[in-house]
């Protein structure tokens, strides 16, 4: 059956972004005379903000656009809940979910290949995404690496080939140095998983793309012709999914931001992969001069975050870290953070007290303080010997 395909955004006072990434997809199929591409697409956006004027806007370009479809969405203001609708609301098998202010790079060739890819992969429950653009159209960003920064999980790499060719890996910068780590389950590796050969030590991660390219090794995905490969996670201003395996978002986040690494991890749990097409590059307008319209809080994130992983049954520890150890949150503001998201998840008649839940908190984070100085404690005997 031939594939068709929706592309959807979700949409919160952005009407300059709605308008040239519609606009960009439609002027390259016309005036290349593309209409066979064209009348397999439709265009949705879900409307997160309907008394603005930009959400009028975008409803007046449906005069001028045939395909585009605008639904009002008003239940939860967020990204999360936004993107969910998009997919809900589709009647295509896949959609292409984009923020409204990203960019096909290139447009024809992109759709080409994406539909033969589709035809192939039609029943496929995967999470597809693509490389990065960056804004000088040379650099791209293949992956997100399981680090943290900015109030956010993930943080932008690049995929690299081992020198037999048959394995792919990323790095981090470690104390400054580069280290190498599986670019799918990010483990640390000292070797290739394939050939066995030993990864270089003590290269600078600063300007590390000559001395492991004079290595032998080579970035992977710059090449729109490479063959699909797994990865951790990616930015999710783009990314395709198949309208009925779609796994959704957590039902009970709210706001911007919070979603990336979460979702992907979501679909490994469940035994699928989250997997770059290189082909599939897009370009993300990150610059807002007159700044972001809609409420972006660390606190948001903060609870978005702890409710993806209460929901994955994943330690909360990389979230402490990150929010009180390295940005300065409260200790108070976390606990009470946690035990808000832990309440979601039980039932009303739960006979577990909120006492409860605190002091276990609390007896947490004192066994965290004192492996600490038992650490402390250790180095400086050793040092003292």
């Amino acid at each position: 059956m031939e594939q068709t395909l929706t592309i959807g955004m979700a949409h919160y006072n952005d009407y300059h972004g709605v308008y040239f990434t519609i606009q960009d997809i439609r002027k390259e199929l016309i005036f290349n005379r593309r209409y066979d591409l064209l009348q397999k697409i439709q265009f949705l956006v879900v409307e997160n903000n309907p008394d603005s004027t930009h959400a009028k806007m975008v409803k007046d370009l449906r005069g001028k656009v045939q395909n585009l479809t605008v639904v009002d969405y008003t239940d939860r203001i967020g990204t999360s809940a936004a993107r969910d609708k998009i997919i809900e609301e589709a009647r295509t098998n896949f959609v292409l979910v984009m923020d409204c202010h990203v960019l096909l790079c290139p447009v024809i060739e992109i759709l080409d290949k994406l539909f033969s890819f589709l035809e192939c992969n039609s029943k496929s429950d995967d999470l597809y995404t693509g490389p990065l653009v960056y804004d000088n159209l040379a650099g791209v960003s293949t992956h997100f690496n399981d680090t943290w920064g900015d109030h956010m999980w993930g943080q932008w790499g690049s995929a690299w080939g081992c020198v037999c060719e048959s394995d792919n890996f990323a790095v981090k910068n470690e104390d400054g140095k580069v280290a190498f780590f599986s670019l799918e389950k990010q483990e640390k590796l000292d070797k290739c998983v394939y050939c066995s050969r030993e990864f270089p030590k003590g290269i600078d991660f600063n300007g590390h793309e000559g001395p492991l390219g004079k290595e032998g090794y080579s970035k992977i995905g710059l090449n729109s012709s490479e063959r699909p490969f797994p990865i951790f996670a990616q930015g999710l201003g783009l990314f395709l999914t198949r309208k009925v395996s779609w796994l959704k978002f957590n039902e009970h986040v709210r706001g911007f931001g919070g979603e990336e690494c979460y979702i992907h991890e979501k679909y490994r749990a469940n035994g699928r992969q989250a997997i770059n097409l290189p082909f599939l590059k897009w370009l993300h307008r990150f610059g807002r001069p007159e700044g972001v319209e809609y409420e972006l809080t660390a606190e948001n994130k903060l609870r978005n975050y702890i409710l993806e992983f209460l929901e994955l049954g994943k330690d909360l520890e990389p979230i402490y870290k990150h929010f009180v150890e390295e940005s300065g949150f409260s200790i108070e503001k976390f606990n009470s953070t946690v035990r808000e998201c832990r309440a979601l998840y039980q039932d009303t008649d739960s006979t577990i007290d909120a006492e409860v839940l605190r002091e276990i908190e609390t007896l947490k984070l004192k066994l965290k303080q004192l492996t600490k100085t038992s650490k402390r404690k250790n180095t400086k005997s050793k040092t003292t010997n």
